[in-house]
């Protein structure tokens, strides 16, 4: 009779701690189904505003093209401008769950393999987009030694208001006394820029469907709305 209460008990403890870890993993889910949420959000304006962002670069191109006797130089300076801020659109994910289960060693509160496999799909998904933004990086410092020998920083200057605005020149200002070899590498590394921005859409639309993807899979598996 001891033996058969001891195991009774024993079985009660097992069944409540099964049910401990089933709402925590259930809660783990609807938190992450969130930051999803958020990511998907962010991703689909990121690659909104990327898409506006090459239409601003082949104006540039185009502009550049057109430079001796132009009159659309305070465009072309208007575009310039634009372009050193590029840098910063970048995606930033949602890490307050993931980080929870790793700092807490809780990954193993996932078990249901399906929604395991496809979180860990959509993570290593991001680090591939990371690197399209470290490569992007690289090609906008390598554009800014040229920038700075076509485009007169004190124009720039008067261009950047207090409350963090571009605003287009006034009149039309002249360039800098530039090289035909400046103005190649400004162009070059400007292909690259453009290069980069496709890459980070593209990347960036594979990264939402998966996201997608992950969001849906949690909501069957786990039963949500």
């Amino acid at each position: 009779m001891l033996f058969l209460a001891v195991f009774c008990g024993f079985l009660a403890e097992y069944a409540l701690e099964h049910k401990i870890e089933a709402d925590r993993e259930k809660q783990y889910a609807i938190s992450m189904v969130e930051d999803l949420k958020l990511d998907t959000a962010f991703l689909n304006r990121i690659i909104q505003l990327r898409t506006n962002r090459l239409v601003i670069l082949d104006s540039l191109s185009l502009l550049l093209d057109e430079t001796e006797n132009s009159s659309n130089l305070s465009t072309l300076y208007y575009y310039s401008a634009i372009t050193s801020r590029f840098g910063s659109l970048q995606f930033i994910y949602n890490d307050r769950t993931i980080q929870q289960l790793k700092n807490s060693g809780s990954l193993r509160l996932i078990r249901n393999k399906i929604v395991s496999d496809s979180i860990t799909l959509y993570y290593g998904s991001i680090r591939r987009l990371e690197n399209v933004q470290e490569r992007e990086e690289r090609n906008f410092q390598d554009l800014k030694p040229y920038r700075l020998k076509i485009f007169d920083g004190r124009i720039y200057n008067k261009m950047f208001t207090n409350n963090d605005r571009i605003e287009r020149p006034e009149g039309n200002p002249p360039l800098l006394q530039y090289t035909k070899d400046d103005l190649n590498g400004f162009i070059g590394n400007l292909v690259a820029v453009k290069a980069s921005n496709t890459g980070y859409i593209r990347f960036s639309r594979d990264l939402l469907q998966k996201a997608i993807n992950v969001l849906n899979t949690i909501k069957k598996e786990y039963d949500l709305k």
